[in-house]
């Protein structure tokens, strides 16, 4: 806790609420369904006439606002006076989905250290996703004395943590044993009854057999991974291209459906990366410098996978290049602009319009077109024949297919549309408007029964208790992110049995990711040291290439 008062010259103000964006309208329901009429107002500061004067929403008893708003505000001020928020004197700053800011040296993190407020609280289900520094950055927000201290946890825990001493993970729990109130499905109350009756949850897995034309495609797709993965192997260097190795070579997509391999609409105007060099530093307006634009190229041609500046993940989902050379999703990019004209780069602050981005040149020597040259993929066979059943029922019942790529999600549309089944689509390119009002729709519609929703946009905080059977498409490597899926529709207020199918395709990458999601949950209940993490993934990559 830190004293209000400490900032005379600051404005008083009530409680700030940080969360992604498509959980805005979910608060402010959620608070004044809570509330007695009138007893609480709450201001959403989002949006391209955002005011700048603290005093103006210092006055509403919530604030609620996004990552991206409080990380833009903080950077575009970081040379002159400080930001709207951090002009304010908070009672409570809340962050929702607090492993958003698991990187304690991004700036969306320290833009929430920054902040100034008597009481912080962090809510997420996942504190600790890959390794021990993501509780770090929490500790920091928290403003946990001495925890804060790199140094003194770096001596205290996390130095000792790699070396296999138990001692810094026993002192991790000794540390949290005073400051988490944690709260599960199976958490009793003192009279051992459950804190929270919910119907049951069954997840079934649904092996899918690939056609003889799909796997003479994947397995020369296989072939061709492993001469190159083979070749890292030989140089020392898997563990530096570990999110690009499957991503390069389309294998984990290809298992979807091998259209996501040979029919992407990928501006090949840059395919000459040379030609791409040119145009960052003599046509671009934003002229960003030589050495950064070889830096920028010289990644494109060893094929690495960049960190989104924005969701702080890898940038493998239809990646672009912004006019100043950034790269980053495209999803993320679009969802962070508050108009659809467009809005600024979170890294230049230079205005940008969706015309101006370019899309990763890739090696792709095919070009098919999806729509005149359907057919279904094994999966997405299998997807739809559960889909058509629950249609058959008449029971009404609602299903919402998850997928990492919203290019498969794009593909999906195809048969949807000629079987005449109704669906919406929510993924990162929605605005805040049109997200709330695709999940009204799906909420109150009998027409629309399926919800195509990328993992990244709709796996966290949403309320979709309307549907109660759940397709998650692909594995992730993050078990914790397929959990917090599943939990948008489990969850309070669910009424009805919940069926969650994980499609797995047989004899493929993806039977042996799910032995990988078995040691990355051992690794974050504390099993593993980083030493033998570091061994793991190696293991695991020559596992995925047997």
């Amino acid at each position: 806790m830190e004293n209000p008062e400490e900032e005379s010259n600051f404005v008083k103000g009530g409680t700030l609420i940080v969360c992604p964006m498509a959980l805005l309208g979910q608060w402010k329901d959620e608070l004044e369904t809570h509330s007695r009429h009138g007893s609480i107002s709450v201001f959403i500061h989002y949006g391209c006439d955002r005011t700048n004067d603290p005093r103006e929403i210092a006055i509403y008893d919530v604030v609620l606002t996004t990552y991206g708003v409080l990380q833009s505000s903080f950077k575009s001020n970081s040379n002159s006076k400080p930001s709207i928020f951090h002009r304010i004197n908070w009672y409570r700053v809340v962050l929702d989905e607090a492993h958003t800011i698991k990187s304690s040296k991004a700036q969306v993190a320290q833009s929430a250290f920054a902040l100034t407020a008597y009481c912080r609280w962090c809510l997420t289900g996942t504190p600790l996703q890959n390794n021990l520094e993501d509780l770090y950055s929490l500790l920091c927000f928290l403003k946990v004395q001495p925890w804060c201290n790199w140094a003194l946890w770096q001596k205290l825990i996390q130095g000792p943590y790699e070396k296999g001493d138990e001692k810094g993970l026993r002192l991790v729990r000794g540390i949290l044993r005073s400051l988490m109130l944690r709260r599960t499905k199976d958490t009793k109350d003192t009279n051992g009854r459950p804190i929270l009756v919910l119907p049951p949850a069954t997840v079934q897995i649904v092996e899918c057999e690939q056609s003889e034309a799909e796997r003479v495609f994947y397995d020369a797709l296989f072939r061709k991974s492993k001469v190159k993965f083979d070749q890292l192997v030989a140089q020392g260097k898997v563990l530096h291209n570990y999110a690009s190795i499957l991503e390069f070579l389309k294998l984990r997509q290809c298992c979807n459906h091998p259209f996501l391999v040979v029919s992407q609409k990928g501006n090949q105007k840059y395919a000459d990366l040379n030609k791409l060099a040119r145009h960052f530093l003599h046509e671009s307006n934003s002229a960003p410098s030589k050495a950064y634009v070889e830096e920028v190229i010289d990644g494109l041609r060893r094929g690495d996978v960049t960190e989104c500046p924005i969701c702080l993940e890898s940038a493998s989902d239809d990646p672009v290049l912004t006019p100043c050379a950034h790269r980053m999703c495209r999803e993320c990019l679009l969802a962070s602009w508050s108009s659809p004209a467009g809005g600024p780069c979170p890294i230049f602050r230079k205005a940008l319009t969706e015309a101006s981005l370019i899309t990763c040149p890739y090696e792709n020597n095919f070009q098919v077109d999806a729509h005149e040259n359907w057919k279904d993929s094994s999966k997405v066979a299998e997807l739809l024949k559960c889909i058509e059943s629950i249609k058959r029922s008449g029971s009404g019942e609602k299903s919402i297919v998850f997928s990492q790529w919203t290019s498969f999600l794009v593909l999906l549309e195809i048969p949807l549309r000629k079987k005449n089944i109704g669906y919406l689509r929510f993924d990162g390119k929605l605005n805040q408007k049109n997200r709330e009002r695709v999940l009204k729709e799906f909420n109150e519609t009998r027409d629309k029964t399926v919800l195509l929703m990328s993992l990244k946009a709709g796996g966290v905080g949403l309320n979709l208790t309307a549907a109660c059977f759940q397709c998650l498409s692909d594995p992730w490597w993050n078990p914790a992110v397929e959990e917090k899926a599943i939990m948008r529709i489990h969850r309070i207020r669910q009424k009805r049995k919940v069926i969650v199918r994980r499609f797995i395709v047989k004899d493929t990458v993806e039977e042996r990711m799910q032995q990988v999601q078995v040691k990355q949950q051992r690794m974050i209940a504390g099993a593993l040291t980083d030493d033998e993490v570091r061994t793991a993934r190696l293991e695991e990559l020559k596992m995925l290439f047997r």
